[in-house]
């Protein structure tokens, strides 16, 4: 969860895209990772407000929402959350080992934040914490050539973490630093990427409208006895970076020659 310090509001959406369908692709991935059943909503007031737009649009895009059955609009009481978005079918890619300090390119990391918090409700779920228990949560802006490549987000248990935000974080990965001096045989379990729209706050730090089409990466990284030891969140800017997978054709496919 963020707070009202680290929100940077970026003043258009992403043009080709109607509004009402950005904005509701925006609340979606708030009601998947950081709201749960029974939570209240912003007034369509300060949604507008938020991305900039009028509160007939905001209308439109919560009314996709309460059709879908995902939220509930009470009059004189606000709007609420009714349920969270299904997950969608599991997707696993391997193959990303390397993390962009080990890549044959200069980029440099500006730490924005590291503390303890609660964890995002999808994260808790990734590492299977308890309701009550923390994380150590740090975040970065990588740059390019001076220029926003990702914002980098790190969920680290919490002893590890405080061990990790003592470290000089600006030209390394937080993998290599939990392999290498920290000495943790961790090993990837899960690593996911999709598309999603930028919000507010992303949108800001990358330098792109709100709305804009990212790649987002999530990686799941536990030790040796299969404990969760962290999570990462990448947003990445697709005019900036592209995801390659090598593939081979199966031995019994290939034709004689």
């Amino acid at each position: 969860m963020r707070s009202s310090a680290e929100k940077t509001v970026s003043p258009s959406l992403f043009t080709p895209y109607p509004k009402y369908l950005q904005i509701r692709e925006l609340l979606l991935r708030r009601l998947a990772r950081d709201l749960t059943p029974g939570d209240r909503l912003p007034t369509e007031n300060a949604l507008s407000a938020e991305f900039g737009v009028a509160r007939e649009t905001v209308r439109e895009a919560l009314r996709g929402l309460e059709q879908d059955g995902l939220i509930v609009r009470r009059r004189r009481n606000g709007t609420f959350v009714a349920r969270r978005p299904a997950a969608g079918g599991e997707r696993r890619l391997t193959g990303l080992s390397e993390d962009f300090s080990e890549l044959k390119f200069d980029t440099a990391a500006t730490v924005l934040y590291a503390k303890a918090t609660s964890p995002p409700a999808t994260v808790a779920a990734i590492m299977g914490l308890a309701g009550t228990e923390q994380v150590f949560h740090i975040g970065r802006l990588r740059h390019f050539e001076k220029v926003p490549l990702s914002y980098e987000e790190a969920f680290l248990r919490l002893d590890i973490g405080k061990k990790v935000a003592k470290l000089d974080l600006r030209n390394t990965a937080i993998i290599h630093e939990l392999r290498n001096r920290l000495k943790l045989p961790i090993w990837e379990e899960q690593q996911q990427v999709e598309a999603v729209a930028a919000d507010p706050y992303v949108a800001g730090l990358l330098g792109v409208a709100v709305g804009s089409p990212l790649l987002f990466m999530t990686r799941h990284f536990c030790d040796q006895s299969d404990k969760s030891v962290a999570v990462f969140w990448s947003h990445l800017r697709p005019d900036r970076y592209y995801y390659t997978l090598k593939l081979e054709r199966p031995r019994r496919a290939r034709t004689k020659r």
